[in-house]
């Protein structure tokens, strides 16, 4: 009797102590240094999203955009690491899988739980988990993937996507991930923007037309790469403004270039398109 009675006296300990390490590993807080630190990274280098959550897991924090693509830090602001999301949680409640070798048809959507999502591991290929509110019974997940709530009015359900959209993305990006959807107004008046990705790598921006029609394609550049011929009118015209380290390359339907600058000066912000050759296709 005594000897079990010591047995389950060890097994409680355990029990003790392991829910003790399990509440010192739970999230807290970003200091408000930390949140600065970020939203200024985050401006500089991930112009034209929008940072959702930031939370501190033991010695790093996770900053979520609302493109889905998940950023680690730091305690002190530092970038560590960057994960397009496509593995753990989409801000939209569905994928498009476009990878005809997995499944029977090239254009399928599935519908997820929603809440907002627990975070799993942060090296970019652990399943999260469901979100709170959410639950794994009402979510149906291909290779890992699940959903979540949308974060700003603008932000539209994968299902919504016009079947003229599906085609376009299924006959051209073939295995590659739907992550986010959103409706927005640029200088060719308001269009659909899609953001698709592949592997571990920054996402490609499909944009189309209110009926559904392929406008271009953008990718995030760094200003550094920009031609001479662009960044010197930038310096010419727009010299009290600060560029923002990261720009966007434009390839129209045709395959004609442009670049899309982001620029700043104390609380005004303006994005300037460029043709190739320096002049300006649209101001906004």
């Amino acid at each position: 009797m005594k000897k079990t009675f010591l047995f389950f006296l060890t097994i409680a300990s355990v029990l003790l102590v392991s829910c003790s390490n399990d509440d010192s590993a739970a999230s807290t807080a970003v200091s408000s240094e930390t949140s600065v630190s970020i939203a200024a990274y985050v401006a500089d280098n991930f112009p034209a999203t929008k940072v959702i959550t930031s939370t501190t897991y033991g010695s790093i924090v996770t900053t979520v955009l609302n493109t889905g693509e998940e950023l680690t830090f730091t305690t002190g602001g530092t970038f560590m690491a960057y994960s397009n999301n496509a593995s753990q949680g989409l801000a939209a409640d569905s994928i498009i899988v476009t990878d005809t070798t997995t499944t029977d048809s090239t254009d399928v959507h599935h519908h997820h739980g929603h809440g907002e999502p627990r975070h799993g591991g942060h090296d970019g290929n652990t399943d999260g988990g469901p979100g709170q509110g959410g639950s794994f019974p009402d979510s149906i997940h291909i290779n890992g993937h699940h959903g979540h709530d949308r974060h700003f009015k603008n932000e539209i359900s994968v299902d919504s996507l016009t079947a003229a959209i599906d085609t376009f993305i299924v006959a051209n990006y073939s295995g590659y991930t739907i992550i986010h959807a959103e409706t927005d107004t640029i200088c060719e008046g308001i269009v659909t923007e899609v953001l698709v990705c592949k592997s571990t790598s920054e996402p490609v921006k499909l944009i189309f037309d209110a009926t559904g029609v392929y406008l271009m394609k953008t990718a995030r550049i760094h200003y550094a790469d920009v031609p001479t011929a662009v960044t010197d009118v930038v310096t010419a015209n727009y010299s009290t403004y600060t560029s923002k380290k990261r720009a966007e390359l434009i390839t129209l339907a045709d395959g004609t270039l442009r670049y899309k600058i982001f620029l700043s000066l104390d609380s005004t912000h303006k994005t300037v398109t460029f043709n190739a050759d320096g002049s300006v296709e649209c101001e906004k």
